[in-house]
C-alpha cells in the first residue's frame, strides 16, 4: 500500500479511528480512577503506621482489634454489675400529706415511701399535732410491712410502686 492509498483510507476512516481513540482514552482513564481509588484504599489501610511491611501492619492491626474486644468485654461486665446494683438503689418514691387531727393545722402530716426496685425499702410517717410531732418507720419488704400501717402509709407504698 503506498502513501497515497494509506492517506486515502485514513481519511474515509477517520470518524471510526477517532471515535476507537476517544474510546480507548476513556477505558484508560476508567482504569487510572480505579487504581487511584485502590491506591487512597491502600494509603488509608496504611495511615498511621510506620512499618511498610504489609504482614506487620495487618498483625499490629489484629493486636489492636484484640485490645478493644478485652476492654469491651470488661465494659460490659461492669455495665451487667452496675445494673444489679441500680435495683437495689431507691428509685420508687410515694408521698402523702394528710391532716392527722381535725382541730388543728394544715395537711402537715405525711407519710413517705421509699423503696427501690423490687419494692423494699422504708415508709416514714410523720404527725404534726399541737404541741408535739412523732416520727415513726417501718421496714417495707416487696410492698409490704411487717408492722402494721396506716391508710396513708399503705398508699404511700401504692404511690411509689405505681411510679416509674
Amino acid at each position: 500500500m503506498d502513501i497515497l492509498a494509506f492517506s486515502q483510507w485514513l481519511r474515509s476512516n477517520s470518524l471510526f479511528i477517532s471515535l476507537s481513540c476517544l474510546g480507548i482514552s476513556l477505558l484508560v482513564l476508567i482504569y487510572f480512577l480505579m487504581a487511584y481509588n485502590k491506591l487512597n484504599k491502600y494509603r488509608q489501610l496504611l495511615k498511621g503506621s510506620q512499618k511498610k511491611d504489609l504482614e506487620t501492619i495487618l498483625l499490629n492491626h489484629a493486636d489492636t482489634t484484640q485490645l478493644v474486644y478485652n476492654k469491651l468485654n470488661k465494659f460490659e461486665e461492669k455495665f451487667l454489675a452496675n445494673q444489679i446494683l441500680e435495683a437495689k438503689h431507691l428509685q420508687k418514691i410515694g408521698l402523702v400529706r394528710f391532716k392527722a387531727f381535725q382541730n388543728s393545722g394544715g395537711d402537715q402530716s405525711f407519710a413517705l415511701a421509699l423503696l427501690d426496685a423490687s419494692g423494699d425499702g422504708i415508709v416514714m410517717s410523720s404527725i404534726f399535732g399541737r404541741d408535739e410531732a412523732r416520727v415513726y418507720c417501718k421496714p417495707v419488704q416487696h410492698g409490704t410491712s411487717s408492722y402494721p400501717m396506716s391508710d396513708e402509709e399503705k398508699e404511700a407504698i401504692e404511690k411509689a410502686l405505681g411510679a416509674h
